[in-house]
């Protein structure tokens, strides 16, 4: 990566202000990470990672015990017996067996998101099924528990693989005749219904569309059965539906990521795993029906609010802004403009929320306002939403973000010099568009993993599962591309001056991003006379990296924000919480 400076010291604005935050992500990070269990014949296995743990290790405990201990509103812990799995292991995917006593489970080391098949039990040592990988597709039980089936390879080239624990056998299901001939850009999974395995292919912006093994071939399946949870949000948050009857509420920046519901001792059991900034990972237990309906925990100290910015074309676009308490006036504004995060997805039918990280506390602790922008393109309100910002329409995306910026701006919430776009991987590619496209909208730009060049995607890892996002399927020619692509822009800028200090951080062992166009698009703007950053994480990958790296990476991150937003800040560690 010559050419560029990818130390995270020295060049790069706010490094000073780095072990300040390192502290503050550090404090916000005590509570544990839980995942939803899964349960089996009275058995549950879940995902926990406390305090000072690199990643989320598996556990196994009888559902009773698990129950009494995650009941909604409790001080959760770790209960039961953590399994024994290969050390430095990342949990790609896990499915418990039907007698509860057994997990498959794909594991991978850090550096790749790639996983091998390995079956863990308590007190016997794992044991790798040899010759199996799996792109974080969770294995399926056999009915029988005898043999498993998986979803083996990477994007596009995968295929169904029954594998027969007691004999070693192995057995290809060919994929269903529709999926063989139109080949990538559908996102499979596997899944067990009615005792019979069932595959199903999604594409954003197109329906879902599932088969069915029986008697050795392949059938359409029927129509999948409605949620029973449904979500009513409004203004002051979330309420959780089950059948139509509430039974829980959540605070406006927290939002519901999984549930189950499991029979238990005559009644109903919910297990529903939500995230917000102040509880990043939370899994609640209700028994149903519930005997009130608890309010949501408001923290003092941070407000969050939903809000509306108005588009250029007079399209609403919804808001999440978080804010500390102590910084807003009667009329709900803040006292003064202030240091702004504005964070954004706006593909793929994502939905993007205020991000579940102590680094939305940090900042808000350290007197910032953090908002989530829910740009057309994301999935925040259904198919029309995505498809209003996919294709031909993706530069409305980024229009959006521009928008968002300049009405925050005008309400007084924070200045053009005091925002900083932040954006991850596709939201990587909506913040610096934007930024260079309209660059008196913005005092800085943080890009993460980002997705730099719509317009050659086969240099991409994934980039042929994206063809239909962007329209490079027959919608759109590579010169309609071009006009949003981060690096053909940069590459075709006339007049930098006024371009925001811009900082591309990568991921050294992506493998769904090309790194090399974020460091083509760093020269380019330098070229120009503008000032960009390549920040490189060497071990770091696409998906789920160690805890220690995150916080090195994220205190960066908010030191540059920090100082590019004229944050008034000292360096080294932070007063005690009051």
């Amino acid at each position: 990566m010559s050419g560029v400076d990818t130390t995270p010291g020295g060049s790069i604005p706010g490094f000073e202000l780095k072990d300040r935050f390192r502290a503050l992500l550090e404090r916000w990070d005590s509570s544990p990470r839980q995942g939803l269990p899964q349960v089996q014949s009275g058995r549950a296995a879940y995902t926990w990672r406390g305090f000072g743990e690199a990643f989320p290790s598996l556990h196994v405990a009888s559902e009773p015990e698990l129950r009494a201990a995650w009941k909604v509103r409790d001080i959760v812990s770790r209960v039961g017996v953590r399994l024994p799995a290969p050390p430095g292991s990342v949990v790609r995917g896990f499915t418990l067996s039907p007698d509860g006593l057994t997990v498959a489970a794909l594991l991978s080391t850090p550096r790749t998101e790639l996983a091998g098949l390995w079956i863990l039990a308590e007190d016997t040592a794992p044991v790798r099924i040899p010759g199996i990988s799996a792109w974080c597709s969770a294995p399926v039980w056999e009915p029988n528990g005898a043999a498993l089936w998986i979803l083996s390879g990477k994007p596009p080239q995968q295929r169904i693989t029954s594998a027969d624990l007691r004999t070693g056998g192995r057995t290809e299901i060919p994929l269903p005749g529709t999926l063989e001939s139109e080949g990538s850009g559908s996102r499979l999974s596997l899944s067990l219904r009615e005792g019979m395995l069932r595959i199903t292919a999604a594409t954003p912006g197109r329906d879902s569309r599932s088969w069915q093994w029986r008697d050795e071939t392949w059938v359409d399946a029927p129509a999948p059965v409605p949620s029973r949870l449904t979500l009513a949000e409004s203004c002051r948050g979330t309420t959780v539906l089950l059948d139509g009857t509430p039974v829980h509420r959540l605070s406006p920046a927290e939002h519901v990521t999984s549930f189950a519901v499991h029979a238990a001792s005559g009644n109903d059991v919910l297990w529903m795993h939500s995230a917000s900034p102040e509880r990043p990972s939370g899994v609640y237990c209700l028994e149903l029906p519930p005997a009130e309906v608890p309010l949501p925990l408001h923290p003092q100290r941070f407000v969050h609010r939903r809000l509306f910015a108005k588009g250029r074309d007079g399209v609403d676009i919804p808001l999440t802004v978080s804010v500390r308490a102590a910084d807003l006036a009667a009329d709900g504004l803040p006292l003064r403009p202030l240091p702004l995060i504005l964070t954004c997805y706006g593909g793929f039918g994502v939905k993007h929320r205020t991000e579940a990280e102590p680094s939305v506390p940090a900042w808000l602790e350290s007197g910032g306002v953090y908002v989530a922008a829910h740009l057309r393109g994301g999935g925040e309100l259904g198919d029309a939403w995505h498809d209003a910002g996919r294709g031909p329409r993706k530069l409305r995306t980024v229009l959006d973000l521009v928008d968002v910026a300049e009405f925050l701006a005008a309400a007084g919430w924070t200045t053009p010099a005091q925002t900083v776009a932040f954006g991850a991987s596709h939201g990587g590619l909506v913040v610096t568009s934007a930024a260079l496209l309209s660059p008196a909208s913005f005092g800085g730009v943080v890009a993460v993993a980002p997705l730099l060049d719509t317009v050659n995607l086969d240099r991409h890892g994934l980039g042929t599962q994206w063809l239909h996002e962007f329209g490079a399927d027959g919608e759109c020619s590579q010169q309609e591309r071009a006009l949003y692509s981060p690096l053909q822009v940069a590459a075709g800028l006339q007049s930098p001056a006024g371009t925001p200090p811009i900082l591309c951080c990568v991921l050294g062992r992506d493998e769904r991003v090309d790194n090399h166009a974020a460091v083509d698009f760093v020269d380019a703007v330098r070229r120009h006379g503008g000032s960009a950053w390549l920040l490189s994480e060497h071990d770091g990958g696409h998906g789920q990296r160690a805890a220690t790296d995150v916080m090195e990476f994220s205190a960066t991150v908010l030191a540059f924000a920090a100082r590019v937003s004229g944050m008034l800040v000292r360096s080294g560690q932070p007063a005690p919480p009051a």
